[in-house]
């Protein structure tokens, strides 16, 4: 054989024997998940308390935010308006000159003038509330101010980084953006009459939603909501 013929079949035998590199698959396996996933219940569940308190530290920056916003926008004298008539007419059916029908009929009417001349304070509040509970805390690594200050922090409990897409499901709820969105559009596209009853049944159900949320979070072992189910995600407690 000749020596050049030789030496490219040596080079070939030695190619085949090297040991081929394992191809990186960042994806994670589902055996992958579950050990997230068994990572996160040993985490410890935060009490009540600093997610309460953690919470309440957020509404109230969110809503110094938002007041001080609407304290720099023109003064909206017909708010004030319609919620001098709603006084008055609260006053007369406590003073019994007006039945309760002709109350539910006045108040029918003025309070969809009421929102609809504050729709626009509602739209405001709700791109704060968006910005904050979902882009921020997104941002933030699972944290607002409130649960920084708590050292409480929003994890997935199905990978090692939570996703925007998580953080906006689980707003939607806990957060009341949705409520508050669909509130807005019965106010844009539906009537007097059906925008009272619209966002009445609305507001009751956001309620029972909570409540049931608050208990679960008080009763399950890894304190999930509502909200954490949907939406894949679990607070935890930092030491």
């Amino acid at each position: 054989m000749p020596r050049k013929k030789k030496d490219e079949v040596i080079d070939a035998v030695i190619y085949e024997k090297k040991p081929k590199k394992k191809e990186n698959n960042k994806s994670k396996t589902p055996k992958q998940e579950i050990i997230v996933e068994d990572t996160l219940e040993k985490e410890e569940k935060p009490y009540f308390f600093p997610r309460l308190v953690a919470y309440i530290i957020d509404i109230l920056l969110v809503s110094l935010v938002c007041s001080t916003i609407m304290f720099l926008l023109p003064e909206n004298k017909n708010y004030d308006k319609y919620m001098n008539e709603f006084e008055q007419v609260q006053l007369d059916l406590v003073e019994n000159n007006i039945t309760l029908e002709e109350y539910a009929n006045k108040a029918i009417d003025i309070v969809y003038d009421i929102d609809y001349s504050n729709v626009a304070s509602m739209i405001i509040e709700v791109v704060i509330i968006i910005l904050y509970f979902i882009v921020f805390q997104f941002y933030n690594k699972g944290q607002t101010l409130g649960k920084k200050l708590m050292k409480l922090r929003v994890v997935s409990i199905h990978s090692d980084e939570l996703t925007l897409n998580q953080m906006a499901y689980r707003s939607l709820i806990i957060n009341s953006i949705l409520v508050n969105i669909l509130i807005i559009g019965s106010l844009l596209f539906l009537g007097r009459n059906s925008y009272y009853y619209a966002s009445g049944t609305i507001q009751m159900i956001a309620g029972i939603v909570m409540l049931v949320t608050l208990f679960m979070i008080l009763l399950r072992h890894d304190g999930r909501g509502i909200h954490d189910l949907v939406a894949g995600t679990k607070v935890i407690q930092e030491k």
